[in-house]
């Protein structure tokens, strides 16, 4: 395939997925660390471990999906969980417009997954990193495509192994109407990130101890592999659409090319190298092999919040819905958001996640809160309180952790465990 077929692929595959306006839905992926009663963190391998753990979900409402010998996967109609290469465990929800939808999937979910845990004195949690363990202690999950990546990122950045195996986010995603749509969210998107990597920073810890960075899962991404992962070079310096990310994702190495359901390592190779076919599964295998700040998949997918427990993970959907669902918020923090080139975007990204004392960033936060909040249902305005009251206290959620710990307190996590009967007045 020659470069502008290739580019014109991405693109095609980009306008098939266009949405009608009155269809917007919100995708949400949730991340969680499976640890003992002592916070180290459960295996794959292990007796009683992940894997088992998929076994005793199969027996239940959900569909077994294997590798070879080893069950990887569940799903149902409504959702499918898997895992990450370093065992974390993640559901992903199917697309719905109201929060609701989503709240009552994910609620199933623990009341499926929690007993069994119970029973085994074990714990799922939602936090940024392994509370406890090192990532040299936690085995890589027996995937082939985790297996080349590992191998890939050997001489990458400095953190490239602790995002495998280390860390755990909370992923939204939006859809977009048309190219101009697009564009706009895509800048606004990135825009808000520094404001997502403050204020949703739930890593207190690191490789077992106190996290000394701001926001850890900022600096874990951007010293990952400058090629897939941080901000887009170009993405403030002019209107970044649908071509745009096509020829970012042909300039980059895929790792791994998938042909007839086998996966071959590429290494260096950029794509557009190793690109023969713009089949619907080849496309889709390399959206998947980036990870910008904000990803462009069937959707926008926004990837810079940490994993964060219920009621918190809700409140983030909220949040996010809020602001990106009307147009008229979009066109105002794209509007704001042209004042930045890229350069003063990476300082003003540098300010709003070091700074700890930040007019500006909390003035944004405010206004953010309040828009969102203009801007939701009736009936979703509730899913804010808990965020509201987190920030007034806390001023962002790992803070609370620290308090806790600076108290004494024993139970200084167990505010990020989740449990099978939870609700919004948590």
């Amino acid at each position: 395939m020659n470069y502008q077929t290739q580019i014109n692929a991405f693109v095609d595959y980009f306008r098939n997925a266009e949405s009608s306006k009155k269809d917007h839905k919100i995708g949400v992926e949730f991340e969680h660390f499976v640890v003992h009663a002592d916070l180290s963190a459960v295996s794959y391998y292990e007796k009683q471990g992940i894997e088992d753990l998929l076994k005793e979900m199969s027996k239940k409402n959900w569909k077994a999906v294997y590798e070879a010998e080893h069950l990887v996967a569940l799903n149902n109609n409504t959702a499918a969980i898997t895992i990450e290469p370093g065992g974390q465990l993640e559901i992903s929800i199917n697309p719905f417009a109201r929060i609701e939808e989503i709240e009552d999937i994910y609620i199933s979910f623990l009341k499926d997954i929690i007993p069994i845990l119970n029973s085994r004195d074990q714990k799922l949690l939602a936090i940024g990193y392994q509370p406890k363990d090192s990532i040299r202690d936690i085995p890589l999950l027996p995937k082939k495509r985790y297996k080349y990546m590992y191998k890939y990122f050997e001489d990458k950045g400095q953190y490239a192994h602790n995002m495998m195996k280390g860390t755990a986010s909370l992923q939204l995603s939006i859809d977009y109407v048309n190219e101009k749509d697009y564009i706009k969210k895509m800048r606004t998107a990135f825009f808000l990130t520094p404001i997502i990597y403050y204020l949703f920073d739930n890593t207190p810890y690191f490789e077992g101890k106190i996290a000394a960075q701001p926001s850890m899962r900022e600096k874990i991404w951007s010293s990952c592999d400058s090629d897939r992962s941080g901000i887009i070079n170009n993405v403030f310096e002019k209107e970044f659409a649908y071509s745009d990310y096509a020829k970012y994702l042909l300039n980059m190495p895929p790792i791994l090319t998938q042909k007839d359901g086998e996966l071959i390592f590429t290494g260096d190779k950029l794509l557009k190298e190793v690109m023969t076919t713009d089949k619907k599964e080849e496309i889709e295998h390399f959206l998947s092999m980036a990870f910008p700040d904000v990803r462009t998949k069937k959707y926008i997918e926004i990837r810079s919040a940490d994993a964060l427990p219920y009621p918190y993970n809700f409140s983030y959907i909220a949040f996010l819905k809020g602001i990106f669902c009307p147009k008229d918020n979009v066109d105002q923090l794209y509007k704001h958001s042209l004042q930045y080139n890229q350069k003063e975007f990476l300082q003003f990204k540098e300010d709003i996640i070091n700074n700890k004392e930040n007019k500006e960033r909390d003035n944004l936060i405010k206004h953010l809160i309040s828009l969102a909040e203009n801007s939701l249902p009736e009936e979703e305005k509730i899913y804010l309180t808990a965020l509201k009251k987190i920030y007034n206290k806390y001023g962002k959620l790992k803070n609370k952790t620290l308090a806790n710990i600076k108290a004494g307190k024993d139970d200084y996590l167990d505010w990020c465990i989740l449990t099978s009967n939870h609700s919004l007045n948590d």
